[in-house]
């Protein structure tokens, strides 16, 4: 007899398509879950251009409904044909985002007749008013999910700040909602405890290019910086729409001998870049509790960011100078020292080991939210 299930649904196809390191997260997931209840199964209702997903059968079943869809109707009516078809027991269902994710679970329990319960989880901070002012899709999606993120019965989200936003701006219960970030994969990186950095003279930009992660504020940082000294190179990692106009802007302010460029690359991969970095530049205007910011920090990189969700939570939380809020209104003489600043910081070697001991139980947090929500 097959174990009962508890489905995420993923129509865009974030999972399928986020890589190894998407799909081990939810490998991990399942382990945990596995390791609490034997009743229980993670199965991933995903969409993707092919039906084969690498994975361990033994902790996450997978299946391709189709291609990456905003069609919540379709996708959810597929996946109705899939749990019919594979006579799947469904127990809880986790929905990615408050759009097309969780459109597919209302749907699903339409098509079951049945109530099963949703999890909803966001990991943007879709609730920030900043949000919102980026462009006229996210206006549309603001309204779109204060009207739908109240009918979940349990949300998670990945930061204290984040909470605040959506009680305060989505009017979600907050007694629905429990605070666990995305957890960081440890296993490539090197975690030798330091008390100091040979610090290269690197300034770093880290994810997608793309206008709405604050790549405009990039140039404008490098601009003040090199009216006041040359003596530094800059690292840029990840790719995008604005990618090609963006490095040429890059190479015109600060030359493309000290641009380098490495294109999206793994999280194996990223681990093995922290060495060549001095500074780690986050300039997304919304930001909730970035993967990257919290790798940086964990490596001994320090991190100069705008305030955000993310920002204010970390930098409540690591206290000593190892992430800085950055004022692009200042001086560039100003920024040049506080650049400086940042690249003599030494590591926290408190707030790491703290860090990483909480990272490794944010799994078993996630699984056991899952497992409360369900009644057998």
């Amino acid at each position: 007899m097959k174990p009962s299930a508890i489905i995420i649904l993923d129509p865009r196809g974030n999972i399928s398509l986020g890589g190894s390191d998407v799909i081990n997260r939810h490998e991990n997931y399942g382990k945990h879950l596995a390791s609490i209840s034997k009743k229980l199964k993670l199965v991933v209702f995903t969409a993707g251009n092919s039906k084969l997903i690498s994975g361990n059968p033994n902790y996450l079943d997978q299946y391709v409904l189709s291609k990456p869809t905003f069609n919540s109707l379709i996708f959810a009516w597929q996946a109705n044909c899939c749990i019919r078809r594979e006579k799947i027991d469904v127990k809880l269902l986790i929905a990615g985002d408050p759009w097309e994710s969780f459109w597919s679970a209302l749907l699903l329990n339409k098509f079951m007749r049945r109530d099963i319960p949703i999890q909803l989880q966001i990991h943007g901070d879709i609730a920030d008013p900043l949000w919102k002012k980026i462009n006229i899709r996210n206006r549309i999606r603001f309204v779109l999910a204060q009207i739908f993120c109240k009918r979940a019965i349990s949300v998670r989200a990945v930061s204290k700040n984040q909470k605040i936003n959506l009680v305060n701006n989505l009017g979600i219960v907050e007694s629905k909602i429990r605070v666990i970030p995305v957890p960081m994969s440890l296993e490539s990186l090197d975690l030798r405890e330091r008390k100091s950095r040979n610090t290269p003279p690197t300034i770093a930009l880290v994810g997608r290019i793309h206008k709405d992660r604050g790549i405009d504020y990039f140039l404008q940082l490098l601009e003040k910086l090199d009216t006041i000294s040359h003596d530094y190179s800059v690292i840029l990692i990840g790719s995008g729409k604005d990618e090609l106009e963006f490095l040429t802007s890059l190479r015109k302010i600060v030359g493309p001998n000290r641009v380098k460029f490495s294109g999206q690359i793994s999280q194996r991969q990223l681990s093995r870049h922290w060495k060549e970095i001095g500074v780690l530049v986050s300039l997304a205007p919304v930001e909730s509790y970035g993967l990257v910011m919290r790798e940086a920090l964990v490596s001994g990189v320090p991190v100069w960011a705008l305030e955000s969700s993310g920002s204010k939570d970390l930098f409540s939380v690591e206290g000593t100078g190892q992430i800085r809020h950055l004022n692009l209104n200042a001086t560039p003489n100003s920024l040049f020292i506080e650049f400086k600043k940042l690249l003599k910081a030494k590591p926290n070697a408190a707030f790491r080991k703290k860090f990483i001991k909480e990272n490794a139980s944010l799994p078993s947090l996630l699984v056991k939210s899952w497992v409360q929500l369900i009644e057998f």
